[in-house]
């Protein structure tokens, strides 16, 4: 972990700024930040343990947040080359084959925000929260996140308006390659590069029941990458901050450092406990997408 810690202070260093003029070596301004995303100690508790005060805690957070988006955002990259190889290669031994990563959104709990309409922050669990949407990889990798819509908005709106959302409109093959797809669940759209499950009405067949069992399995890694992110970036189980770009800014340097980790190697305990975004909302059909869906089905 100590070689993690020189990675992130080695890139930023060059670009660090001391706002307040305290004189916080760069050493103990990185620590005390990641100290503060790792816990949910109060800005109060780790600006005694730092020996630093409460308002240099919150400087020191906001622009280490912004330097790791800004300086560090390439660990975050969408799978193509090897790297989409090595993550089919996975969905495949999952048993779900040409896939080229999972999606799905997730609740960040938040404060009441300084916003124009923060009631639209309020989700179905009556709680304040912003949607993440993660794509991840076979191996729990982030390649690409959307973070700050309101909590009240479902996972297809928040998906429609990121820029894989938006590609996969304009130009899908930029990103999904022929033949490959995306897999998420019932909350998302069915497209020829989005494949979710079948509705259960009742009436399924047994190779459609097989293609739901076998995608829902492959599709678990998001989740679980979601509760990684959440064991070791335990401040995003509720995020004391009030201002939207600041909140978005946090949990994105959080996915961020959170990739690192997983390329040092590091072991982490997996909390399945994670708040699930809204998936309840009726999708038009989009004929390509069910023929294609059915094809699949029939390989199962």
């Amino acid at each position: 972990m100590w070689k993690y810690v020189c990675d992130v202070m080695t890139t930023i260093g060059p670009f660090y700024w001391n706002r307040q003029h305290s004189k916080v070596p760069l050493q103990n301004s990185v620590l005390a930040c990641l100290w503060t995303l790792s816990n949910q100690e109060s800005y109060r508790g780790v600006a005694d343990r730092f020996n630093i005060t409460k308002s240099t805690v919150c400087l020191h957070l906001h622009e280490f947040c912004s330097l790791v988006t800004t300086y560090l955002s390439h660990h975050i990259s969408w799978p193509t080359g090897q790297a989409l190889h090595n993550s089919e290669l996975g969905f495949r031994a999952a048993g779900f084959p040409n896939t080229v990563c999972a999606v799905d959104g997730c609740h960040i709990p938040i404060v009441k925000p300084h916003c124009e309409n923060p009631v639209a922050y309020i989700n179905r669990k009556q709680f304040y929260s912003v949607v993440l949407t993660g794509f991840c990889d076979s191996k729990r990798r982030f390649c690409h996140v959307n973070v700050g819509h309101p909590g009240s908005w479902h996972d297809a709106r928040a998906f429609r308006l990121s820029a894989v959302g938006r590609l996969l409109d304009e130009d899908p093959q930029s990103l999904v390659p022929e033949g490959m797809h995306i897999i998420g669940d019932s909350a998302y759209p069915l497209l020829p590069q989005l494949m979710r499950p079948y509705r259960d009405n009742g009436h399924l067949t047994a190779r459609q029941r097989r293609f739901n069992q076998k995608l829902n399995v492959a599709r678990v890694v998001i989740e679980h990458t979601f509760g990684l992110l959440k064991t070791k970036f335990r401040r995003l189980k509720c995020l004391y901050m009030k201002n939207i770009a600041n909140i978005s800014t946090a949990v994105t340097a959080c996915c961020i450092l959170h990739n690192m980790c997983l390329e040092e190697g590091e072991a982490i305990e997996v909390d399945e406990q994670v708040e699930a975004a809204d998936n309840r909302a009726p999708h038009p059909q989009n004929q390509d997408a069910v023929l294609h869906r059915n094809q699949i089905c029939d390989l199962f």
